[in-house]
This record gives structure tokens, C-alpha cells and sequence, in this order.
């Protein structure tokens, strides 16, 4: 037998555990199924993630993504780690078999183990930009090689190189050339020859954390401006580019499919269509909490 990708492993191992819902065996996966988590619960959605469970409602019901064991009507002082063991105590997960869990890790580790180019970078920033605000959207896909091994099926149509594109932190979604960052769950689709991953990156998700570690604000500044400049001035363009640039400006950044319709609030970024933006919490473009939404309409 050949060597096994990194992810193809990981899916052995849970088979051969005979998961509930492999889909769930990540935390950070478990985690965003918390979304509509009741905040008068007094157990915290960590702590029900770190036991094995994510949220499938309604009120506080909770599943164990192993055994498949459901859980609800939580109390002050429960221990979800002793309440999973009570009332399944033959869950592997829960007894401490390897099943495949995937750890939300500590950021500082995440930067330590994708890439020694980081180091240069954590030196030059300011000692209050260190502590990183957000999770990785996809812990899973933290390093180059993991994000590389889900290539395999890229469509041979187009020039860009898988490897450019696992370096910039994207992973394949398996649809088209649709592509999305691990760390802020950006998506790209439509590359075309010539396309720089990092500048696509910075020109649509300037806010992503991975990206500003990797390659600097100066850096992103400079896209940034370059881009603006370019949206201003249209007539340097060709009809072909500026139909392009419209069609990325209108699409949904989470779906890459339907059309943008969603203000957030108090950012003011228009990103998302009306079914994606019910399940996100923060902007995609700069990261900043979601406290409201606008509903527009494109003319």
C-alpha cells in the first residue's frame, strides 16, 4: 500500500471507529454549530465542544458527534465531560480512545507549525497585535501539506498551481476552482492567468489574520490601494476585466454563488447573500462582530 495524504488518514482512522457524525469530529466544526446557543445556558459551548458535542437544538439539546448520545435540559454546576461519561460511558471518545478528534489548537502554535516565515513577521508587530482575535475557521487545514493533499481533483483548465494556492492558505472545496482560506473562510473561484493568490487573498479578505502574518500590512495596504485605484478607474480596463470585477463584486463571498444582498453592521460591508449571512457571526472581509444587518436590494 502507497503512502496516505495526511487527510486520507484522518479518514481511515474515523472509519475504522465508526464515528456518529465524522462531519463533527473537528472542534472548531463543533464549535460554529453554537451559533444559536441559548446565552441564559450555564454551560458554555467550549466546554460542551471539548466533551464531544455539538448543538442541534432545539433550546439546548446537544449531540455527541462519536456515540451519537443526545443531551438537553443542562443546570447549573453540570460537567459535560461527567455527564457524557454517566449517561454513555461506552463512548469511545469520551473514555479517551483516539477517534480521531480534531484539537482546537493555541494559536501561537498554529503560526509555529505552518510556516518558519512567520517568525520575521511575529518579531516586527506590536506587542498589543499579538493576541489574535479569532479561531481558525478550519484548524484541520492548518498546514501547507494538509491543504496541498486536498488538490488531488483540481480541474486541469486552469493555470494556477495548486501548490501557490496551499502556500496562500487555501484548500480545494472539490466544486469548479472554488477554493477557500483556512483561516477566514474566504472564498476565490474564477483564477485566471496571471492571478497571484496572495494579492486575491489581500484584495478580498484583507482582514484575515493568517494573511496579515504572512505577508504584512504593508503589504495588504498596498493591494488595497492598488485595487481601489483600479475600481476608480475603470477605463483602463478591458470590457472583459471590468464584467469580471463586477460579477466578483456582486457574488456572495461565502457561497460564491448567489448574489450579494446583506449589509452588516456597524462595518458596513456588503459581502454576503441573505442565507449565508444567518450563519455567520463575523464579517469575512474585516473580522468585526456582527451586531445587525441591513437587507439591500441590487438595481
Amino acid at each position: 500500500m502507497g503512502d496516505m495524504t495526511p487527510a486520507e488518514e484522518l479518514e481511515l482512522r474515523s472509519a475504522c471507529c465508526q464515528l456518529f457524525e465524522s462531519s463533527m469530529r473537528n472542534e472548531a466544526r463543533r464549535l460554529r454549530s453554537f451559533r444559536q446557543w441559548p446565552g441564559t445556558s450555564p454551560v458554555s459551548a467550549r466546554d460542551l465542544v471539548k466533551a464531544g458535542f455539538f448543538f442541534v437544538g432545539p433550546r439546548d439539546e446537544v449531540q455527541c458527534f462519536c456515540c451519537g448520545g443526545v443531551l438537553k435540559d443542562w443546570r447549573p454546576g453540570d460537567c459535560p465531560i461527567a455527564e457524557h461519561l454517566k449517561f454513555f460511558p461506552s463512548c469511545k471518545f469520551i473514555c479517551g480512545d483516539d477517534v480521531g478528534n480534531q484539537e482546537i489548537l493555541p494559536l501561537q502554535e498554529i503560526f509555529d507549525t505552518v510556516d518558519g516565515q512567520f517568525l520575521s513577521l511575529l518579531q516586527g508587530i506590536d506587542s498589543e497585535e499579538t493576541a489574535l482575535p479569532n479561531e481558525p475557521e478550519y484548524p484541520e487545514m492548518v498546514t501547507e501539506e494538509m491543504r496541498l493533499s486536498t488538490f488531488q481533483h483540481w480541474p486541469q483548465y486552469t493555470d494556477m498551481h495548486p501548490e501557490q494556492l496551499a502556500r496562500a492558505g487555501f484548500f480545494y472545496t472539490g466544486q469548479g476552482d472554488v477554493v477557500r482560506c483556512f483561516y477566514c473562510d474566504g472564498g476565490v473561484r474564477n483564477w485566471s492567468f496571471g492571478d497571484d493568490p496572495w494579492r486575491e487573498h489581500a484584495k478580498w479578505y484583507p482582514g484575515c489574520e493568517f494573511l496579515l502574518r504572512s505577508r504584512g500590512r504593508e503589504f495588504v495596504s498596498s493591494v488595497q490601494e492598488s485595487f481601489s485605484s483600479t475600481v476608480l478607474s475603470p477605463s483602463r480596463m478591458s470590457t472583459e476585466e471590468q464584467l469580471r470585477r463586477l460579477q466578483e463584486e456582486r457574488m456572495c463571498k461565502v457561497c460564491m454563488d448567489r448574489d450579494v444582498s446583506v449589509v452588516f453592521v456597524p462595518c458596513g460591508h456588503l459581502v454576503a447573500c441573505g442565507e449565508c449571512a444567518l450563519n455567520l457571526r463575523l464579517c469575512p472581509i474585516c473580522r468585526a462582530v456582527i451586531r445587525g444587518t441591513v437587507r439591500t436590494f441590487m438595481s
